[in-house]
């Protein structure tokens, strides 16, 4: 399967939200587990923060070449957080599921953030379910306790509680991105 990353275009965003909703189906046997209800999946980002993220640079989608047309598998959008990006969504439909398109999305945010000299990558995802924390971990991010968090990330572990997604069941993940400066060429 091919597939490439590129930053959305404006004819993407409407596409985003049935992404989201058939991912977040895989979520449906822990739900009891994670203390949410079918409707918290239901809850996808909006068209206009979309549109927004689109604008601004911060949403990237994955074009898979299917035989005879292009189609979108996966998308991640982020938000600028203090100096760095944090990860609102990041979502591949299962059809398309560990074939790398997700890892290649997370890597273009850490890609974006080393080119913008942003020193972290944050994150919230869920606590139980078994493949989250493994795979953010496969690209060098680490959970952060509460006693670590700034202002910002408490805010959106507030914002997410007051949604239905309580702090219990989520955790904060964080990747520390090398200043361009740290990073050492090898001389050819």
């Amino acid at each position: 399967m091919d597939y490439c990353i590129r930053l959305a275009q404006p004819s993407d965003v409407d596409y985003l939200p049935t992404i989201e909703g058939t991912a977040a189906q895989q979520y449906l046997p822990y739900i009891s587990k994670l203390g949410l209800t079918p409707e918290n999946l239901d809850d996808t980002v909006s068209v206009k923060v979309l549109t927004h993220a689109q604008r601004q640079q911060h949403l990237w989608v994955a074009v898979v070449s299917d035989s005879s047309s292009l189609l979108l598998a996966g998308f991640v959008v982020v938000n600028r957080l203090g100096n760095g990006f944090f990860i609102v969504e990041l979502d591949v439909l299962p059809t398309y599921g560990r074939q790398g398109i997700g890892f290649a999305l997370v890597n273009q945010v850490l890609n974006a953030a080393h080119e913008q000299n942003y020193p972290t990558v944050t994150l919230t995802t869920f606590r139980y379910i078994p493949w989250t924390i493994p795979f953010y971990h496969r690209l060098g991010f680490e959970i952060v306790g509460p006693e670590n968090y700034t202002p910002d990330i408490q805010t959106i572990v507030d914002h997410e509680e007051h949604r239905g997604f309580s702090r219990q069941v989520r955790v904060v993940m964080q990747c520390q991105i090398p200043n361009k400066s740290s990073i050492h060429s090898v001389p050819s």
